[in-house]
């Protein structure tokens, strides 16, 4: 009786577990950015790498300088002088050239 109670147990918690791995992304890792005091994060939330959240934040504070994100569609973009998001002209760049994308679209739109 107890092992079927443990096993119950251990079946509900992997069912309520299951939608958030199932949801997609991946952890925050770091792009190259050459930028004194100041570092470049990425990290999807899904849909199969074309939504991306990147954003250049100082390294002391940990304060957000900038974010550029795509929504699996569209490009949207917020700067600590500029907080509201606004969206983007472009549309999201292609899987090989989404690096330097957001490298130059950052460093432009802190310029």
């Amino acid at each position: 009786m107890k092992t079927l109670k443990l096993l119950a147990a251990a079946l509900l918690a992997s069912l309520i577990a299951t939608p958030v791995f199932a949801s997609g992304g991946t952890g925050t890792y770091r792009l190259p950015w050459n930028t004194k005091g100041q570092v470049l994060e990425y990290r999807s939330c899904g849909c199969g790498d074309s939504c991306w959240v990147a954003q250049v934040r100082n390294v002391q504070t940990k304060a957000v300088v900038a974010t550029l994100r795509c929504d699996c569609e569209q490009l949207h973009y917020s700067t600590k002088t500029r907080a509201e998001e606004r969206q983007m002209p472009e549309a999201c760049p292609s899987p090989d050239k989404k690096e330097t994308f957001i490298q130059q679209t950052l460093k432009t739109l802190l310029e």
